[in-house]
């Protein structure tokens, strides 16, 4: 009989911990981003879409701030591809944290003029981010970090094969349960940031802020005990 492993430790970027975090982050990140910038950071496909809709309505300064954030966060993509082949340091992943986590901390305290110029560096960060955790698995389920759409087609699966099973396998079941962590993390990040924006304005996006160094701290106790086992 197939046996899952029920104890997960939550050091590891493995974990429901981390993809619970990575995945409230991205939510909270892109709220932010629509509301001071018109534009997304973490959801590319959303920003084509937008933008398309933008330039259907020749609303032109209602979309640079949605093609800058295209071609910064693929400056980021590309350039981690460099950096992950290139460097053999175990602490890698944790390094191409520090941009999105700095940026987003300095955010509030640049003036409405730099919006683009503040769109960009953390569309940079969260490409920079997305191409290091390419491949994440919560658990022994593959996800997304920071997006919803490909995880909730998932959880919608899992739930499904679930109900149907005679059996009731527990991997099945536990699949479905991480699939529903990861989309409901990210829908609270997302409203959370639009709830504590109402009260304290521009400032709301260290919710992000602080998520993202909670996974960089998990990140680099994964790295420093992995580099122990190599």
């Amino acid at each position: 009989m197939f046996k899952f492993k029920r104890n997960i430790p939550l050091i590891t970027n493995d974990s429901r911990l981390f993809a619970s975090l990575m995945a409230f982050s991205g939510g909270a990140i892109d709220v932010y981003s629509h509301i001071y910038f018109h534009g997304l950071v973490a959801t590319q496909t959303g920003n084509v879409v937008l933008l398309a809709s933008n330039v259907s309505q020749k609303e032109w300064y209602q979309a640079m701030p949605k093609i800058l954030s295209i071609l910064t966060f693929t400056i980021g993509f590309l350039m981690c591809i460099w950096i992950k082949h290139s460097n053999s340091n175990s602490y890698w992943r944790s390094y191409t944290m520090l941009p999105v986590i700095l940026t987003s901390s300095l955010v509030p305290f640049f003036s409405e003029q730099f919006d683009l110029i503040k769109i960009g560096f953390l569309a940079f960060g969260s490409g920079l981010i997305m191409l290091t955790f390419t491949g994440s698995k919560i658990e022994d389920n593959p996800y997304t970090i920071m997006m919803t759409s490909g995880n909730y087609r998932k959880m919608l699966n899992q739930w499904y094969l679930h109900f149907k099973s005679k059996d009731k396998s527990y991997k099945i079941k536990r699949s479905a349960q991480n699939y529903t962590i990861v989309v409901s993390a990210f829908l609270i990040g997302a409203f959370l940031l639009a709830f504590t924006n109402v009260f304290i304005g521009k400032y709301s996006i260290f919710l992000a802020t602080f998520t993202f160094l909670f996974s960089f701290f998990i990140e680099i106790l994964h790295a420093k005990k992995t580099s122990k086992t190599n």
